[in-house]
């Protein structure tokens, strides 16, 4: 699977490219950082994250989160197979990560995604 680098998408005349996993990644980090209705050629594109991220965290927000990213991962990346149990989201402090373990179908090895949805410095 071949994307372009985001957000370095140019340099010198030609456009960056990034393959296999590292394409996957950032593919997943666009969906899963993106809300629903901004992308303009298909509104349900996204997820809803966004509205939910500040919510009080109980076991219920926890599985509302897992099937929101297990339904935008099987609607729109269909390079990878993913499921449901192998989704989990661990907050440590200030950060909030989303841990994936996904099988790529184009080769058939399992990768281990890790997003980091809250990017805020700690200061020290």
């Amino acid at each position: 699977m071949n994307a372009v680098s985001f957000p370095d998408m140019i340099s010198n005349n030609s456009t960056n490219i990034i393959t296999d996993e590292d394409a996957t990644l950032q593919n997943l980090k666009c969906l899963i950082l993106s809300s629903k209705n901004t992308l303009f050629g298909d509104p349900y594109f996204g997820t809803n994250l966004k509205k939910l991220i500040f919510d009080r965290n109980n076991t219920i927000l926890r599985d509302i989160v897992i099937d929101d990213i297990f339904t935008a991962i099987t609607m729109f990346m269909p390079q990878i197979k993913v499921e449901r149990r192998n989704i989990s989201v661990e907050s440590e402090g200030s950060r909030l990560y989303i841990n994936i373990r996904a099988q790529n179908r184009l080769d058939y090895t399992f990768t281990d995604y890790s997003i980091n949805m809250i990017n805020i410095e700690e200061l020290q």
